[in-house]
């Protein structure tokens, strides 16, 4: 069930491009766009911890 949450990774950064397809509105002066696919990156790596985190199979002892 957790692992399903490695979806939502994958629909910022798809489901977003039509929307933020601009270059005005400029972020830490960046275009809004390059800002978006880094927050995807950020988003991305806190969604792969947390799954790493809640993930049964890790809580196994090394063998």
């Amino acid at each position: 069930m957790v692992k399903l949450l490695l979806i939502i990774p994958f629909l910022f950064l798809l489901a977003g491009i039509p929307f933020v397809n601009k270059i005005h509105p400029m972020v830490l002066g960046m275009p809004f766009s390059l800002f978006w696919i880094a927050a995807g990156i950020l988003l991305s790596t806190a969604t792969l911890a947390v799954v790493y985190h809640f993930d049964r199979q890790n809580k196994g002892e090394e063998q």
